[in-house]
């Protein structure tokens, strides 16, 4: 909940930063539709300021707040739901996903992958390393080569050789493995850059990534209080970034 992160970092907080948090929370279906500089304008305050606000809650910055307080109000306590098919509400979920992924501008990461000699992937688990295959597969496809990290293993041999030229996809869950914090502190140091892949918005790994991509996972409540998490979000994000990306290469084609 928004309102426990306020209050964790309350200390932190100050008169100007309780007046952005009164004015979205008596407002949050509209700040969710606001830009940085629409709700600076609406608390009588600078962007940099509700910059500031959004940071000392633990976000990267607005968008990042902007899109967990989105989640926040989309999400539904399965006990007050009525019963839906499963299948009802596997497509309602994959559906929520596909919306918010095609909404999103990744044009920062495809520019990252533009100018780098050699792309990295690493998945810190059997479903991430899943992800990291598939999308070296895809990519393949447009003619773009994606080198797989299998293992720890393979993160000593590489540290040394990896340059600011390279650039590395880190596929990760919460985003708080051991490996995949100590590979990104190595990578963080070294000046190489990466970009994280988690579903968690608060985590170690994002916080050290140059840009980060949140994967938003629902689970689906089933009989004697079982739930089934959907990841196949994961791969919807792979396809759409592949698709985007080709989109990405054709605009900077020059006009003939």
């Amino acid at each position: 909940m928004m309102e426990n992160l306020v209050a964790k970092h309350l200390p932190e907080l100050n008169e100007s930063d309780l007046y952005i948090w009164r004015y979205v929370a008596a407002h949050r279906r509209e700040t969710v539709n606001l830009t940085l500089a629409e709700l600076a304008r609406r608390c009588n305050a600078s962007k940099s300021s509700v910059l500031r606000f959004c940071q000392k809650l633990s976000f990267a910055g607005f968008s990042e707040f902007r899109y967990a307080l989105k989640s926040e109000l989309d999400y539904k306590d399965p006990s007050t739901v009525e019963p839906v098919q499963l299948s009802k509400r596997y497509g309602q979920a994959i559906s929520k996903a596909l919306s918010d992924m095609l909404s999103r501008d990744f044009s920062p990461i495809f520019r990252l992958i533009d100018q780098s000699e050699k792309v990295f992937l690493y998945g810190t688990g059997t479903l991430q390393r899943m992800v990291a295959r598939e999308m070296r597969r895809v990519f393949l496809t447009g003619g773009e080569y994606f080198y797989v990290i299998e293992g720890v293993d393979e993160i000593d041999a590489l540290a040394s050789t990896l340059t600011s030229n390279d650039m590395v996809f880190i596929i990760s869950q919460q985003g708080r493995s051991d490996n995949a914090r100590s590979f990104a502190e190595l990578l963080h140091a070294r000046g190489v850059p990466f970009v994280s892949i988690t579903s968690f918005l608060d985590n170690d790994i994002s916080h050290l990534s140059d840009e980060r991509i949140f994967v938003n996972l629902d689970d689906i409540e089933f009989g004697d209080g079982k739930s089934y998490r959907v990841c196949d979000p994961y791969f919807l994000l792979v396809s759409i970034l592949f698709v985007r990306y080709q989109e990405y290469r054709e605009r900077k084609e020059p006009i003939a």
